[in-house]
């Protein structure tokens, strides 16, 4: 019996100890941070940097070996509403806790994939998460406590303040139009887009800079006044308040006025661009620039590349030899001030219904050892048509219109690239090499008419021969009687005479 009483009483021991931890160890095992929105590839370190010290008067003391940066102290981070972990107040990316742990190496690495940290215990947790190509601030978690100095709380959350930093541009596709291809005149739509930066509240000077560069065309203008491109933070356009925009005919700039509220919120931009004439493409190249004295710059580029076509004709005789001579108009299919229709074989005049409208103006001449004239600057996506205008000197016209067929273009990606200044492409290690995210569309075939054959004109008849006469007999008549009469005429003055 004396035994029995020994084992309860030790057993009971047992189970009040075990009680009294049991909320500790639970809260213990079941705290955890965890940190939303971590993007693929990044890497997450942290750190506790404060523990909880009821003797201390702030409750709180320094973890061994951490030092707080930017003569930031402790008492300074207790200040800041809730440790930091309220992101919609926007707590987090406070200018107190990015000087305290700016630039600090955190000792502890989140697997990938994992995104909590768990068994945490009361204290400030450091939080840094770091992604090539983007931005972030540094976060502070708050970890309560309770009066057994375990964590008060099962879960704190905190959520990543960062964006990528490149700009990127795409032509913004309207239907039965995608601009892979452009020829003058043709208006084209652009829309560039990325995010507002992440830039530490703790910096100062900061800047916020999107720079658009035309070449090949010219920026929309209406009653010769360059059209302002149209932007927006989130869902909202800016105003004056929000951005100073400079724009000319060859591009603009947007100075923003740096804002940490609208950090992380997608920045769109569209305008439109003028093809102009030659056989240019149309390039059209933007650079975001954003950053502060303090740190730098941070500058990324985008580049967008739609190129023209041509198609080369070609005159040759019955017998397959080169014809210089002939004039070509050329046309193309078109609702808008079209005068022209396509009638069976032939392009007529036409006022109502018309499809076609004259490209040149008729002064195409088919020159060169090999008679051949080229048309430059075309559009691989449009329908055209050549049509002799002029023959060679004693060759029949051809007025067949020849569709021009085969064009064909290459559909282009972004593709990340090294270019120098003179945009080269060049290797990552080039000095003063750059990166810029390219699309693209390059030519895979032009035009050719008459399936790539050259088109031959025919000579002209001559009259055919009827075997009479004709009016032979009646000259030499003619002749005859002014002879005669010349005769008469002078006899008779001497008969006169005597």
């Amino acid at each position: 019996m004396k035994k029995f009483k020994k084992v309860f009483a030790v057993l009971l021991t047992l189970a009040m100890v075990l009680g009294m931890s049991m909320t500790s160890f639970a809260a213990d095992e079941q705290s955890k941070i965890t940190i939303d929105g971590i993007p693929d590839g990044a890497t997450v370190t942290y750190q506790q940097i404060a523990i909880a010290n009821p003797s201390d008067p702030i409750g709180w003391s320094l973890a061994e070996g951490v030092t707080l940066q930017n003569s930031v102290t402790l008492e300074d981070l207790v200040k800041v509403g809730g440790g930091n972990n309220n992101a919609s107040a926007g707590t987090i990316g406070n200018e107190t806790v990015d000087k305290a742990i700016k630039g600090m190496t955190l000792s502890e690495t989140l697997a990938s994939g994992v995104n909590e940290i768990t068994g945490v215990t009361p204290g400030l947790y450091a939080i840094n998460v770091v992604k090539d190509g983007w931005t972030f601030n540094p976060m502070l978690a708050y970890v309560a406590w309770n009066e057994n100095n375990s964590a008060a709380v099962t879960e704190t959350k905190v959520s990543v303040k960062g964006a990528p930093d490149q700009v990127n541009k795409a032509i913004k596709v309207v239907e039965g139009e995608n601009h892979t291809s452009v020829s003058e005149g043709d208006v084209v739509p652009f829309t560039i887009t990325t995010k507002y930066p992440y830039l530490s509240n703790s910096l100062t000077n900061r800047k916020f800079v999107i720079t658009d560069t035309v070449s090949g065309g010219t920026m929309v203008k209406e009653d010769d006044t360059v059209v302002q491109p149209v932007i927006k933070i989130g869902d909202t356009e800016v105003t004056d308040k929000d951005v100073t925009v400079t724009a000319t005919e060859t591009g603009f700039t947007a100075t923003f006025k740096y804002d940490s509220s609208k950090a992380g919120q997608t920045v769109e931009i569209t305008y439109s661009v003028l093809v102009g004439a030659g056989t240019d493409a149309l390039k059209n190249t933007v650079s975001s620039t954003f950053g502060s004295k303090e740190d730098g710059d941070t500058t990324t580029e985008s580049k967008v590349i739609s190129p023209k076509v041509n198609v080369v004709v070609k005159k040759v005789d019955e017998d397959q030899e080169a014809l210089p001579g002939a004039t070509f108009d050329l046309y193309v299919e078109t609702s808008d001030g079209a005068t022209h229709k396509l009638d069976g074989n032939k392009i007529v005049s036409a006022t109502e219904g018309a499809t076609l409208k004259k490209v040149t103006s008729g002064t195409t001449q088919v020159a060169g050892s090999d008679a051949s004239v080229t048309f430059d600057g075309l559009d691989a996506d449009k329908t055209y048509y050549v049509v002799e205008s002029k023959a060679p000197n004693g060759y029949a016209l051809n007025e067949t219109p020849y569709k021009l067929t085969g064009a064909d273009i290459t559909a282009g990606t972004p593709v990340e690239k090294w270019l120098n200044n003179k945009d080269e492409e060049v290797t990552k290690d080039t000095e003063g090499a750059r990166k810029v995210m390219v699309t693209e569309n390059t030519v895979k075939s032009n035009f050719v008419v008459n399936n790539g054959s050259a088109i031959i004109n025919t000579t002209l008849s001559s009259l055919p021969s009827t075997g009479g006469i004709g009016t032979t007999i009646f000259t030499i008549g003619g002749c005859a009687i002014m002879i005669i009469a010349a005769g008469l005429f002078f006899a008779s003055r001497r008969k006169s005479a005597k």
